[in-house]
């Protein structure tokens, strides 16, 4: 089978990890891969990425080649009116409609591509202008394509019903994603609408039973600067921490975003420079290289539900320290709960500071409990987010929906 993977940027740029991992694992199914990535960046940063470079085709949003081959497409192609007019229709405001027509082009251009590929299904994540790109070309084209979801692109809600409708299938990697889909879609193309969670891959060894006592309770927060991650009542709860006169203990704040100066100003208020490293984004590789040596004990998502509405689906973050056997703190928030339940993680309210600080002091300190999650934790990972397992059955959806 040969499909075409229609990404944001990967496997350029810094984000997309999920994706990364997922086409590599992908790739060992004997499935021929093209990445096609919306308007990628040049500079490659993860070294995962490396190998799937020879099968991406490398385009800008727009340039002069792309832009010709519309307009000729404009003037020989009477579906390509039918597409405007559904953009107009079907998208709910001015700058959704922009955002729209801007990938329209790319979309016409690469539609001929996909043609002489033999390309059998396309595949794309994020219900925004990805899928409005994989939707566009599969109507130029005739070529069946499906759309992964995750969170903010489910509460944008960018032309999501008609997507859904021409879709072989859509993949919520939540039930509660899925939940809102069928809100939007008013409960109809139930039975195309799937739970896939996203995976990630099971490492050789898991962190040791415990943690060394003569080390520095090292505590992880990978996630972009972002409001929705709630790094502040993270501050706070740290310095209740400290309050308490609890000393023996570190934060690695890893990532970056519009808030990081914010983040560094709170660090300094609340005197915590020694307890809390702003690490910025660092590749995946040595952040999982940094699990495996037993580096970091525990790791915490303080995620929120923000002003917008925005909330978490099943972090990634969160899956990959369980895999290693790193027991995790998060919220009752989005997604989280499927992820944590049954003692898989340690939960608590959203914004509740000492609830937060409460948790992580009991994980410091209960050496029962610290086992207890780690073995549970890596047992919800490989028994129900084992990327292996999960590709297989996205890539069975696929053949079962290809253009034969």
């Amino acid at each position: 089978m040969k499909i075409a993977y229609i990404t944001a940027h990967t496997p350029y740029g810094t984000g997309e990890t999920f994706i990364l991992e997922e086409l590599n694992t992908i790739l060992q199914l004997d499935v021929d891969v093209i990445i096609i990535p919306r308007n990628p960046p040049k500079k490659v940063f993860h070294s995962i990425a490396r190998n799937l470079l020879e099968k991406t085709i490398w385009l800008p949003l727009i340039n002069t080649a792309i832009t010709m081959f519309f307009l000729k497409a404009c003037f020989r192609q009477m579906v390509v009116f039918r597409i405007v007019k559904n953009i107009f229709k079907h998208s709910r405001s001015i700058q959704m409609i922009i955002k729209n027509l801007a990938v329209f082009p790319k979309a016409v251009y690469i539609s001929q591509r996909l043609m002489k590929e033999n390309i059998q299904h396309i595949h794309v994540h994020w219900g925004s202008t990805t899928a409005t790109m994989a939707w566009i070309i599969s109507e130029l084209t005739g070529i069946p394509w499906s759309m992964t979801l995750h969170r903010w692109d489910i509460m944008e809600n960018n032309m999501l019903k008609l997507k859904v409708e021409k879709a072989a299938f859509t993949r919520c990697i939540s039930q509660k994603g899925r939940e809102e889909v069928l809100e939007i879609t008013a409960g109809e193309y139930e039975e195309r609408v799937k739970v896939l969670h996203m995976g990630v891959k099971l490492p050789y060894s898991i962190a040791s039973e415990v943690y060394p006592s003569n080390q520095v309770f090292t505590i992880a927060c990978p996630a972009n600067l972002l409001p929705v991650k709630g790094h502040r009542y993270l501050i706070n709860a740290l310095k209740l921490l400290k309050d308490k006169g609890v000393e023996d203990f570190r934060c690695l704040v890893i990532g970056d975003g519009p808030l990081e100066e914010k983040i560094k100003q709170d660090i300094t208020r609340y005197h915590l420079q020694d307890k809390i490293v702003m690490r910025g984004r660092i590749p995946h590789d040595e952040l999982l290289g940094m699990y495996e040596k037993g580096d970091v004990h525990a790791v915490v998502l303080p995620s929120i539900v923000d002003e917008s509405g925005e909330k978490e689906g099943i972090p990634v973050a969160l899956m990959e320290a369980m895999a290693y056997g790193i027991p995790v703190v998060s919220t009752k928030t989005g997604g989280i709960p499927e992820l944590l339940l049954d003692g898989a993680g340690l939960l608590v309210n959203e914004k509740d500071s000492e609830e937060l600080a409460n948790a992580l002091y009991k994980l410091k300190s209960d050496i029962c409990l610290y086992q207890s999650l780690q073995k549970k934790g890596y047992e919800r990972i490989s028994g129900s987010f084992n990327s292996e397992i999960i590709a297989k059955k996205l890539v069975e959806l696929m053949r079962a929906n290809c253009d034969v």
